[in-house]
């Protein structure tokens, strides 16, 4: 660990402050003929979208009847009745992405809050597309397939009816983490993480080691956070938006899942043997949610960092800073 440590530069955690938030847990409402529910995706205050639906009690504990659902403020404002369209983004407006099976081809498509879809616009030669990101604008990005190739593409707000592939490396897995406010996207693909920068150029997510890989959780105003992991050892990981680590914690951190309005950072770090919720700030603990309980993930943080949203074992919930 110390050889792993000083070759990354590591960033030991600190003592943990003095948490300034009382956290007032708001458990997130579920449908009478649901069991379960999982947030994916949230603007960090009022909406999150996810799934809800009878989930199995043994592992790998999937959901056996999952409906795409819209919650505004905890509240269940939309489940779609079948099994698509599956929604996977939502922004501050209310607005949803997601991927519905139209005509033969999975289509990226939005929703609005009564679940009537609009497919966004796609090449011929795509055997299908998903869309997976929205910010706040409304630039959403996404994925298509051409025969065994997996694309990128965005859609962007300033030029409706359009879209633009961009260039990332053959590879035969691709996953959207985020997109900021600028339009910067970040993912993973079956080999490393990426940041596809303003310009549409990709710039592969630095780590160290090993068979060492980059994983992004989230990005803000071109700040990254994540993990980093090789054949040894991994960390929480931040990286500038040209992929350049900027900063490394040990001691234990997992990865980073969320950013907040003025820098704060979530994810999980290992308390013992146990992986607990946690937030940092300049590479130190800033509270460590000792009240909040270890099956809590955090997957948004609010611009005013003073709500947190993510799931439980059993259902989405979000806890609020009460002084």
């Amino acid at each position: 660990m110390a050889t792993f440590t000083a070759a990354l530069g590591l960033v030991p955690v600190g003592t943990a402050q003095a948490a300034a938030c009382q956290w007032q847990r708001t458990a997130w409402e579920l449908p009478s003929t649901a069991t379960s529910g999982t947030v994916s995706a949230s603007d960090g205050s009022r909406y999150g979208v996810g799934v809800t639906g009878t989930r199995s009690t043994s592992w790998p504990y999937d959901y056996t009847d999952a409906h795409g659902t819209l919650w505004d403020n905890g509240k269940v404002v939309l489940r779609i009745p079948g099994a698509k369209p599956d929604i996977s983004g939502v922004n501050a407006a209310g607005q949803i992405v997601g991927t519905d099976y139209v005509g033969g081809k999975f289509k990226a498509v939005t929703l609005d809050r009564a679940g009537t879809t609009t497919a966004l616009p796609s090449s011929p030669s795509w055997n299908g597309s998903s869309a997976g990101v929205i910010n706040n604008a409304g630039d959403i990005a996404g994925t298509a397939r051409i025969g065994t190739k997996i694309i990128l593409v965005v859609w962007p707000a300033s030029a409706p009816g359009t879209y633009r592939e961009l260039p990332l490396p053959t590879n035969s897995f691709l996953f959207l983490n985020g997109i900021d406010e600028q339009g910067r996207i970040v993912g993973s693909t079956d080999s490393f993480g990426f940041v596809s920068d303003l310009n549409g150029q990709w710039h592969a997510l630095a780590a160290q080691g090993s068979n060492a890989k980059g994983t992004p959780g989230a990005i803000r105003d071109g700040r990254i956070v994540g993990g980093t992991s090789n054949d040894t050892n991994y960390a929480e990981a931040e990286w500038d938006a040209q992929g350049s680590l900027t900063r490394t914690i040990g001691a234990g951190a997992i990865t980073a899942s969320a950013i907040g309005g003025n820098g704060i950072v979530g994810g999980t770090k290992y308390v013992g043997t146990t992986p607990r919720p946690v937030l940092w700030r300049d590479g130190v603990v800033a509270d460590s949610l000792a009240a909040v309980p270890d099956t809590f993930t955090i997957k948004a943080i609010s611009n005013d960092e003073k709500t947190l949203v993510g799931n439980e074992y059993s259902q989405p919930a979000s806890y609020t800073c009460s002084p």
